[in-house]
């Protein structure tokens, strides 16, 4: 255990797995904006405030996705979309999109091969169905068909697109597509996560920091469990990864704390003297 520090520490907790359980197996009919945290985490955000520490939600979750009862915990700042968007006080401070032919082009090529796919931005999240498909798999999700429906206001702003499958070059006929334009990032199971080249949770991390007028990592804690996790995790001075977290995310963690459903954020909040 650390020794507790009188200088304030900033805190970054993914949501999916670490505030919140999540079965990355089991993508269904899910209402990923009825999550709730359990009370000894809400209870832990009170007692951080209070110690004078900073937290941050820093998800892959766009920000029309984080639900009332993560805001409720009252975060300094939300990053979103797996390092793409930083939220500060309720308003956008950075947003980094795909350019529009990139994502055009992605559509295309998704749609050829017949697959799902999800195409998220801030302020919806739209799902790709192949032709006669009218119905999501994902609850709150607005049904398309090709990318010119995604446009709102006559732009084309995804942040990252997500689908359940274990061969994405077969996929999108990928031919260096993938590996110029998107960081490819396993999120478990069969999901994979496509962000902007060169965005990932650890740029979200540095921005947040500068925003706070943070120089260094001194004192930064990151708290995750999937594959999108590891950015954050290499940004901060401390990494900790949950009991479930993936064995690619225990490797690099300097401390492994209990699963979600035993509340291991909270428990790694008082082994390093932070509540």
């Amino acid at each position: 255990m650390i020794d507790a520090c009188p200088d304030s520490a900033v805190l970054f907790f993914d949501v999916d797995g670490t505030l919140t359980s999540f079965d990355p197996d089991d993508m269904t009919d899910k209402d990923f904006s009825a999550v709730r945290p359990s009370q000894a985490v809400i209870e832990a955000f009170h007692a951080l405030r209070d110690a004078g520490h900073k937290a941050f939600i820093c998800t892959g979750r766009p920000l029309w996705l984080i639900a009332d009862s993560l805001r409720e915990l009252d975060p300094e700042g939300i990053v979103a979309m797996a390092g793409a968007t930083l939220e500060v006080e309720g308003r956008v401070v950075h947003e980094d999109c795909f350019a529009e032919d990139v994502a055009e082009e992605l559509a295309h090529r998704i749609i050829s091969a017949g697959f799902e796919a999800f195409f998220e931005t801030n302020g919806a999240t739209f799902a790709l169905e192949p032709a006669g498909v009218e119905q999501s798999s994902l609850i709150g999700t607005t049904v398309v068909h090709g990318a010119d429906e995604m446009r709102v206001d006559g732009r084309l702003c995804v942040g990252k697109v997500c689908l359940n499958a274990p061969n994405l070059a077969r996929v999108v006929n990928d031919d260096g597509f993938i590996e110029r334009h998107f960081e490819l990032c396993n999120t478990g199971g069969s999901n994979r996560e496509l962000s902007p080249k060169g965005i990932d949770k650890g740029v979200g991390v540095a921005r947040a920091l500068e925003h706070l007028g943070r120089a260094g990592n001194t004192r930064t804690f990151g708290f995750g469990d999937s594959g999108n996790d590891l950015g954050m995790l290499a940004a901060v001075e401390t990494a900790v990864a949950m009991g479930n977290a993936m064995p690619e995310v225990k490797a690099v963690a300097d401390y492994v704390t209990d699963d979600v459903a035993h509340d291991g954020t909270v428990t790694a909040m008082r082994h390093f003297g932070l509540i």
